[in-house]
């Protein structure tokens, strides 16, 4: 048996990741027809966990994880138009301030976990920091951080401000 293939009923390889990933379409999909806010990215997490059955698993090899960095990168990338660029520029110094700013509460959210719950630092660091799951899913697996801690703090702060924070904020704004 190869290192990448897992064995079936049927002596036909199949990828060991492929469950999680028919799980997580399956997921997105779902939540995205039924036009749940932040579906895709929900829905993908809550159906790759329940299909791999939210037990461990070998870490996908490096090069999917590459790959998935690439598109990512490409989806993120096709969203840049020159005025995007240019309120950039124009902005630079709020942004490095917001990100300074960022980047402090996520070392005081990290100390709060490490020494409060045990956290090691790392993943502390990662499970706080203002990134998307999917990136920093992939840098905490890199860093050999837990996954599963740096996941759900993620999964958990999207839902946060997609399902609470954004409706509040339409609301007010719809009343003032």
């Amino acid at each position: 048996m190869s290192r990448g293939f897992a064995w079936g009923q049927r002596d036909w390889p199949m990828p060991v990741g492929a469950p999680a990933l028919a799980g997580g379409l399956a997921g997105a999909l779902l939540l995205v027809l039924l036009q749940v806010p932040a579906g895709g990215i929900i829905g993908a997490v809550a159906g790759s966990a329940l299909t791999s059955g939210v037990r461990g698993r070998m870490p996908p090899p490096r090069a999917v994880r590459t790959v998935g960095m690439i598109l990512l990168g490409c989806a993120a990338g096709a969203r840049l138009e020159p005025s995007t660029l240019g309120a950039l520029l124009r902005l630079v110094v709020p942004i490095l301030l917001a990100v300074a700013v960022l980047l402090l509460l996520d070392v005081v959210l990290a100390a709060v976990l490490t020494r409060r719950y045990g956290v090691d630092p790392v993943t502390a660091l990662l499970a706080c920091a203002p990134g998307g799951v999917s990136e920093m899913t992939m840098m905490a697996q890199d860093a050999d951080a837990r996954i599963e801690i740096v996941v759900a703090i993620h999964v958990v702060r999207v839902a946060t401000v997609v399902l609470v924070a954004l409706p509040l904020l339409l609301w007010v704004l719809g009343h003032s």
